[in-house]
């Protein structure tokens, strides 16, 4: 019985997983390989599969190398974006950096994603409280049960559907505390780069240097000095004799 459940809830998972794909992909740019383009950045939705301790979801998204910097190379961005994920209420049981090529007959590509696995428990995604709830609800209200294929019961039918939105309600979150934390990052790197004008090495090398002051001399001493320097020479110069002038000739006396 639990193989066959597993399997009929990993079903109405994977229905929920390729509902919020079609959904980003509409809202945003679709790519190849059911990927979607958000503000420069690629995003990926995985497949889910099972482990003993519940279910397991991946996302990722292309780590934006374009936009990097010296200071802020592949490694370090992605630490950043794992340390700004730890931070939300649901974290990942596993972070790792992935080196994905992809081949076409025009070129190959070879990118570097950031890549979050989550793991959901079955008490996660619905509570038997929840799916009663629900149920007394829809029968209130004549809401017709929504169909699942192979399942009889109202109850049966319930669960499922309450797992399919549950599904959809985490999945869209983790995308988003992804994308919140990209463009942190982002963010960051770009108003470094508009801090730092292009050239400059430190703060200390665009302060414009200062000039040595030159001494100049009082401006009134100046005009003064010169002046005794006219008095002195209009001294020492002697007027000539007037031209033209005859020296006087002493008058005879007569006797």
């Amino acid at each position: 019985m639990g193989e066959v459940k597993n399997q009929l809830f990993l079903q109405h998972i994977s229905k929920s997983l390729e509902e919020v794909r079609a959904e980003f992909r509409k809202k945003h740019t679709p790519k190849k390989d059911n990927r979607f383009l958000i503000r420069g950045i690629t995003y990926e939705i995985g497949a889910c599969r099972i482990d003993p301790d519940g279910y397991l979801f991946e996302i990722s998204s292309k780590i934006p190398q374009e936009i990097l910097s010296p200071k802020m190379g592949i490694d370090k961005y992605f630490k950043e974006v794992v340390k700004l994920i730890n931070r939300k209420p649901k974290k990942p049981v596993d972070c790792k950096m992935e080196n994905i090529v992809r081949s076409s007959e025009e070129e190959i590509k070879e990118r570097d994603y950031v890549k979050l696995v989550y793991r959901y428990r079955e008490s996660e995604l619905y509570t038997p409280d929840e799916v009663e709830k629900n149920l007394r609800r829809h029968l209130a209200k004549g809401i017709p049960l929504p169909d699942a294929p192979g399942v009889a019961t109202p109850m049966g039918k319930m669960v499922l559907h309450v797992l399919e939105e549950s599904v959809k309600a985490n999945i869209r979150q983790n995308l988003t505390d992804l994308l919140d934390a990209n463009e942190s990052i982002k963010k960051e790197i770009e108003g470094k780069s508009k801090a730092i004008p292009s050239g400059s090495t430190s703060k200390e090398e665009n302060k414009p240097r200062k000039q040595p002051a030159v001494k100049k001399a009082p401006a009134k001493k100046a005009v003064a000095k010169k002046t005794a320097v006219k008095k002195t020479a209009v001294k020492s110069v002697k007027k000539p004799a007037p031209k033209g002038k005859a020296k006087a000739v002493p008058k005879k006396v007569k006797k």
